[in-house]
């Protein structure tokens, strides 16, 4: 060991090496505590259960510590998180009670052979415990809409968020055999948005408005499949709700443009689940009824704050989408054209019509109020937003759809507990004061 020193300052060095301890160490040694002590471990060590050949002395539980602590550390990739963890191995699964930290490699073929079962035992675990432990304030669920009658609804968002993948060109000649992309069973073509990439994987989400709580999540290659998501959004829905005595006509999903075709609203119709949804299908502007409708004065003209866009609003009481039903609650929003094409909605000779099919009674929720409804939505891109800088559900962790899939649940699952936990820590801090 060197040393110089000065009167003011000492400075040693050594050639020892002394990693830092990862500042995400600690958040990890209070969700391990809090997890233990809500006896959830316990749980997951009793009901998900997976067993194969090659794991040696490692069992279920000793990934999921791992997937835990990539969750919250933030690190873009598994080799980053491997790298800061390994000099701090042992005190990290310690904290779960555990002895031994699983290798990267062990890791890997835990995820590539996990099957649809466990997947689906973790996602029912984990709408359990939303369900057991809902965030309250002094005893009542936290949260809600009332509406001009005084009757109170609960708000759940749903849609679809996107991670690209890159692929590198490969030679393909008669030589060489054909070639094999590691994303295959994971991604396909499809809409990347503004994501750099070749291929794609969707994953539809579901989540309570009023708390921010994810509830769901289902992942599928390319473009997914939006209109079984949605049947499967809607079921955890109605399990939800049914599980806090809440009557299921007092929630509402409200849902973006994706959603806005007939055979989805005719989905929710038949399950008697109440929506707010952006129309897609501008044919229906030439229904006589709407057109009639539209000849006659605005129910309501409506500023928006932001942008200052006048909209006059045209409620529509009964239209049938289709000859055999359902007939439904139009609102017909229009403005006129600017000198940029509008991207939302189609424009008609100088006037841009948007369309928004609900069931909501117009007695409780006014043309104006369906349309703020709607528009709030936008705080779910919020929360994604969030959720992209603080967990990052859409890191690559598999490069198979189950292995993906049951890493994004428990990364939702983190999420709400870190909510929980602030919310506590908040409700405590009122009471002492």
């Amino acid at each position: 060991m060197s040393s110089m020193t000065s009167s003011h300052v000492d400075i040693q060095t050594s050639p020892q090496s002394v990693p830092s301890t990862p500042s995400w160490l600690g958040e990890v040694a209070v969700v391990a505590h809090y997890l233990i002590h809500l006896g959830l471990l316990e749980k997951i060590v009793q009901e998900v259960r997976f067993s194969r050949k090659r794991f040696g002395i490692y069992d279920t539980i000793d990934f999921l510590c791992v997937l835990i602590g990539y969750t919250l550390s933030g690190e873009a990739t598994l080799k980053g998180f491997y790298e800061r963890l390994h000099p701090f191995a042992t005190p990290f699964m310690a904290l779960f009670g555990r002895e031994e930290l699983p290798s990267r490699s062990a890791l890997s073929r835990f995820l590539a052979a996990i099957d649809r079962p466990t997947v689906e035992a973790l996602r029912t675990l984990f709408q359990k415990d939303l369900v057991a432990r809902p965030l309250r304030e002094q005893a009542e669920a936290t949260g809600g809409l009332w509406d001009r009658c005084g009757e109170r609804w609960y708000v759940f968002d749903a849609d679809g968020t996107r991670q690209a993948a890159r692929q590198r060109a490969l030679p393909a000649t008669p030589d060489l055999p054909p070639a094999h992309r590691r994303m295959t069973a994971v991604c396909a073509p499809g809409y990347t948005g503004h994501k750099r990439g070749e291929v794609v994987r969707t994953r539809t989400t579901l989540l309570q408005a009023h708390t921010h709580q994810w509830m769901a999540t289902f992942g599928n290659a390319g473009n997914g499949d939006y209109r079984g998501d949605l049947l499967r959004v809607a079921a955890v829905i109605t399990g939800y709700v049914t599980s806090q005595q809440i009557p299921l006509h007092r929630a509402i999903v409200r849902l973006d443009g994706q959603y806005g075709d007939y055979a989805l609203v005719i989905d929710l119709d038949k399950l008697g689940l109440p929506y707010v949804v952006r129309g897609k299908d501008y044919g229906l502007l030439d229904q006589p009824e709407i057109q009639a409708r539209l000849a006659q004065a605005p129910d309501q003209v409506v500023t928006h704050r932001q942008t200052g866009t006048p909209r006059a609003l045209f409620d529509c009481l009964d239209v049938a989408l289709t000859p055999m039903g359902p007939r439904i609650r139009v609102i017909v929003a229009t403005h006129p054209a600017a000198a940029t094409p509008a991207r939302i909605g189609t424009t008609r000779d100088g006037v841009v019509y948007e369309l928004f099919f609900t069931c909501l009674p117009p007695l409780a929720f006014t043309p104006s109020d369906v349309l703020d409804l709607y528009l709030h939505r936008g705080g779910f891109e919020t929360v994604l937003s969030d959720e992209d800088k603080e967990q990052d559900c859409d890191r690559w962790c598999s490069y198979t759809a189950n292995g993906q899939e049951f890493w994004q649940i428990l990364s939702q699952w983190i999420w709400n507990l870190r909510a929980s936990t602030g919310s506590s820590s908040a409700s405590n801090g009122h009471a002492s004061h």
